[in-house]
C-alpha cells in the first residue's frame, strides 16, 4: 500500500517540504460511524437542566378553593391542577442525561474516519510550526488570512498559551490539542489545520 503524502507549509503559505501519513488517512469513511459519533458528541454537550413543577411540586392546594355546588362556576378541587393559574405542568421536562455512550475503539474510528475525509477533501493543511509572538489575536487572523481560511480547526502538540488566548473572541478559528481532538470538531470547520509535532502524536495515538 502507498503511503498518502501531503505537503508541509510553513507560516507564510509555503511549501517547505512534503510527509508521508499513516495509510489509514486514505480509508474510506464509514459515515454511519462518523454520524454516531457526531450524534454522541452533541448529545453529551447538552445540559439537561430545564426543569418543571408538576402538580405536586407547587405550593397551595391544601384545601378546596371554593364549595362544589351554587357558584355557577366548574368544580375544582385544587389550585395546585394544571387547568389553574399558578398550577402544576402536564409532561413538562425534568433533568435529565442526554448522554450517549460510545466506546473507545469505536470513538477512535470516527476519528480516524474524519480526518481521512478531510485529507481526501483537500481541506487538511500541515503547517511545520506555528507560534504567536504575542497572544494578540490581530496576528492570529492575520495568519489564518494569509492560509486563506474561512473558518478552522488548529490541532498543535501542547498547550500554547499565546495561540489559546489569541483564539478564544474568534468563533471561526478553534485551537485543541491531540488529546481533546473530536470527530464534530474535525468536521465543524472548513479546514483541518495540524502542526507536524500534532501530526506524529496524532498518528501515534490513533493507530492502536
Amino acid at each position: 500500500m502507498t503511503m498518502p503524502q501531503v505537503d508541509v507549509y510553513n507560516v507564510k503559505k509555503e511549501v517547505v517540504g512534503k510527509v508521508d501519513l499513516a495509510p489509514w488517512w486514505d480509508e474510506d469513511p464509514n459515515g454511519a460511524l462518523i454520524h454516531q459519533a457526531v450524534v454522541s458528541a452533541l448529545a453529551g454537550a447538552r445540559r439537561g437542566t430545564s426543569s418543571t413543577k408538576t402538580r405536586s411540586d407547587v405550593r397551595g392546594g391544601g384545601r378546596k378553593p371554593f364549595r362544589q355546588k351554587g357558584t355557577g362556576r366548574a368544580r375544582q378541587g385544587t389550585i395546585r391542577a394544571p387547568q389553574m393559574k399558578g398550577g402544576g405542568v402536564v409532561f413538562g421536562p425534568t433533568p435529565r442525561d442526554f448522554s450517549k455512550s460510545t466506546n473507545k475503539k469505536m470513538s477512535r474510528k470516527a476519528v480516524r474516519n474524519a480526518l481521512a475525509h478531510r485529507a481526501g477533501s483537500g481541506t487538511l493543511v500541515v503547517l511545520d510550526r506555528v507560534a504567536l509572538e504575542a497572544p494578540k489575536t490581530s496576528e492570529l487572523v492575520e495568519f489564518m488570512d494569509r492560509m486563506d481560511v474561512v473558518s478552522a480547526l488548529l490541532v498543535v502538540e501542547e498547550i500554547q498559551e499565546e495561540l489559546f488566548r489569541a483564539s478564544s473572541n474568534l468563533s471561526w478559528v478553534k485551537v485543541v490539542t491531540v488529546d481533546r481532538i473530536n470527530t464534530y470538531d474535525i468536521l465543524a470547520f472548513e479546514k483541518l489545520i495540524v502542526t507536524m509535532g500534532a501530526l506524529g502524536a496524532l498518528e501515534g495515538a490513533l493507530a492502536r
